[in-house]
């Protein structure tokens, strides 16, 4: 697959969801004696990665990386180095899930609440769910205990993935303790960190209509839709984006 290379990382490039989920379905058959993450940065994830040296090295140690933010996608364009098209978390979870249960693969889900659990199990038979209680984002404790909660369950059962439907840092948390370990007899299964993904799925929150996702103003509804939690995140944090293509561009 051909990636593009853009600040510190190797997004993967010309290519689409529907080809994605049939790889991401295809290499999680494919016995492996290493950790295979798959990350999909937004802006929002590209800034954390500047002020979190674990959640960088786990994108930049990534089996694949892909674009989930127009954004990026835009200043791919204007550093002379395009990614083809942005390749949103939900859309590839939704494609990629259709394919598992159609074919009836092990999955493990890290879901984050019981209601959704039940939605994932109820229709995907091969799908077991690990629900963890409520953490901190710095709780490093806590993120470690679900991870051996998740190796735990690979070895009595191998998995195809271990999809982590939790906050952005509570998954490289969990990912990172994970890697840090000797992955499964059977073989590692692929990691892929794709946060409300699943929630949007099964309609537990809403997604942009199709023609704000096309428009790459999709940050705008969810901005509209929880402006408490989102206003200082998009408004504010996610403003050190504009220096960082800066930047790149004066190092290109």
């Amino acid at each position: 697959m051909r990636t593009t290379r853009l600040f510190g990382l190797d997004f993967a490039t010309d290519t689409s969801v529907d080809e994605l989920a049939e790889t991401l379905e295809r290499d999680g058959q494919t016995d492996s004696p290493h950790w295979r993450i798959v990350v999909t940065p937004n802006v929002d994830h590209l800034v954390h990665y500047r002020k979190s040296q674990q959640q960088r090295q786990i994108a930049e140690s990534a089996h694949l990386v892909l674009p989930d933010g127009a954004p990026i996608v835009w200043a791919s364009r204007l550093l002379g180095s395009p990614i083809d098209q942005r390749i949103a978390g939900s859309d590839l979870f939704a494609a990629w899930w259709r394919r598992m249960v159609a074919a009836q693969r092990p999955v493990l889900v890290i879901a984050g609440n019981e209601t959704l659990a039940n939605l994932m199990t109820s229709e995907h038979p091969q799908c077991r769910c690990i629900v963890p209680p409520i953490f901190g984002e710095d709780d490093a404790t806590a993120a470690a205990t679900v991870a051996e909660h998740v190796l735990a369950e690979l070895h009595s059962r191998p998995v195809d993935a271990v999809v982590m439907g939790l906050s952005m840092a509570k998954q490289h948390a969990i990912a990172a303790s994970l890697i840090g370990t000797r992955p499964p007899a059977s073989g590692a299964p692929l990691l892929l960190l794709l946060g409300a993904s699943a929630e949007f799925y099964f309609g537990q929150q809403r997604r942009a209509p199709r023609w704000m996702q096309r428009t790459g103003t999709e940050w705008l509804y969810r901005l509209v839709s929880h402006p408490r939690r989102l206003a200082k995140r998009y408004l504010i944090d996610d403003m050190a984006f504009i220096p960082m293509v800066w930047r790149e561009w004066r190092r290109k």
